[in-house]
């Protein structure tokens, strides 16, 4: 494998070494139809219809999982629209390895005549990744029935991808 150094400075190279060259990255966008809280509460997102990826095609659409194939740094993002009648908190987040590193709280009313029907909720994160790491979204619901994320349009969105030419910050 190349040494930090070059591989901070090259920056598309990330990995000579498993035949994977270029920055990884995705883009997703609208689920298959209204995914309801008491389907998807802390369950990895996984229904998109739409998604642009890097030729590594390091998403898994049988569990919503994105692999990082090298070490470095990620920016993700996930903005989804969603209603919640019954005012409850929802949240939406991004995990690496099954573990939180971003979390939104929105405690907005909507339906049944208690506020705007649909709202929207947003959270980014930049976390360093090895070979390996996943990184996932979730919606934290509370099985809430009545709450879903919107299904269909341009609405929801994730996307990830890494950050040319950042390192470790102790590199080995």
């Amino acid at each position: 494998m190349a040494d930090y150094r070059t591989w901070m400075l090259t920056g598309y190279r990330q990995s000579h070494t498993n035949g994977r060259e270029g920055l990884q990255y995705i883009h997703t966008r609208a689920f298959t139809g209204h995914q309801y809280g008491n389907n998807i509460h802390n369950i990895d997102l996984k229904n998109w219809t739409n998604i642009t990826q890097s030729d590594h095609g390091a998403y898994d659409t049988s569990n919503g999982r994105y692999y990082c194939y090298t070490e470095g740094v990620i920016f993700s993002t996930i903005t989804v629209m969603f209603t919640n009648p019954n005012t409850a908190d929802a949240h939406i987040m991004l995990c690496k390895n099954g573990t939180r590193i971003s979390l939104s709280n929105d405690h907005n009313g909507g339906g049944s005549g208690q506020g705007h029907n649909w709202n929207g909720m947003t959270t980014s994160a930049i976390c360093r990744v090895a070979e390996g790491d996943y990184i996932t979204a979730r919606c934290l619901t509370g099985s809430n029935s009545g709450f879903y994320l919107y299904g269909g349009g341009d609405y929801n969105g994730w996307q990830l991808f890494y950050l040319a030419g950042a390192q470790r910050d102790n590199p080995a």
